[in-house]
């Protein structure tokens, strides 16, 4: 399987509420495409996501909820494209050997100049949706060994080397989200994997003894509670908790924001969701889950 990814990038348009999104031109091809390109080796999708269109635009984009996936055959090998929304933040299209032209249309004319197959229902699904949403992201800590190994109190078992390896590897990943707010259980191994972009965003993190296995066990509504209360702040926000938190409270987190389906699968230690909301008429509106493995 060939592995891609790419966005829509958009920008909000010159009337009312209509937007833009930015079509680009290959040469190679003589058509006209969403910005997408294959992940690296060991890139994590949404990173490849965000540098092909900062590549193929010159222009950086603030991810949103997921497009989901076109698949097709390229030279007979069977080929998946992820993507997403991205609103645009800044940069300047200069023209390079892959791309020679980029051009802003509505979304209802960018139809007419795409593949009809490959790009266009990701941009019909981009029309479908709301666009200016805010992203809450909850990680599942790091790796972190074995219990059985560690002879000092659970609370303060450290990140191992392949933890501290995703730690790193989510700064990127999170300052894509721009989050600006940080929570975490008060559980070193909680800790420890969001302080790499905390110390390097310069950002105070909010400890949680209710976010802990600990204190969820102790009382459920009100951890529950915290965690909506948290969800609820008006910026990116970031909280990091362990697996029996994620087992006991996701759902009803999720169900009370409005998602009627619970998540596909476990969190994996280092990886992450993001519910994107929207403020709605009285409260705000759950528009997507994305699900992302760990990165590193």
């Amino acid at each position: 399987m060939i592995e891609a990814a790419g966005g829509v990038l958009w920008r909000p348009g010159t009337t009312g509420d209509a937007v833009e999104i930015a079509l680009v031109h290959r040469p190679k091809y003589d058509d006209w495409s969403v910005p997408k390109g294959k992940l690296g080796p060991g890139e994590h999708v949404l990173a490849a996501a965000l540098r092909e269109v900062e590549e193929e635009t010159g222009m950086r984009g603030l991810p949103g909820p997921a497009l989901g996936s076109i698949g097709y055959l390229k030279d007979r090998e069977p080929k998946r494209v992820r993507y997403w929304s991205m609103r645009l933040r800044d940069g300047q299209f200069a023209p390079n050997d892959e791309v020679d032209r980029l051009m802003w249309l509505p979304p209802r004319e960018a139809l007419a100049h795409l593949h009809a197959e490959r790009d266009g229902p990701v941009v019909r699904r981009f029309a479908e949706q709301p666009r200016d949403t805010r992203p809450v992201l909850i990680v599942r800590h790091g790796s972190a060994g074995d219990q059985e190994n560690w002879r000092g109190e659970d609370h303060d078992r450290p990140l191992d080397e392949q933890g501290r390896r995703q730690a790193e590897a989510l700064v990127p990943l999170l300052a894509a989200y721009d989050v600006d707010l940080a929570h975490s259980a008060d559980v070193s191994r909680c800790l420890e994997t969001i302080g790499p972009y905390t110390s390097q965003r310069r950002i105070p993190v909010t400890s949680e003894p209710l976010l802990s296995e600990t204190g969820v066990r102790g009382n459920a509504d009100a951890a529950l509670e915290r965690l909506l209360t948290i969800a609820g702040q008006q910026q990116p926000v970031v909280v990091c908790t362990q697996r029996p938190v994620l087992d006991a409270l996701l759902e009803p987190l999720l169900s009370a924001l409005g998602e009627r389906r619970p998540p596909s699968r476990s969190v994996r230690k280092g990886g992450f969701l993001v519910a994107h909301l929207c403020r709605g008429a009285s409260r705000d509106q759950l528009v997507s889950v994305d699900e992302f493995e760990p990165p590193g």
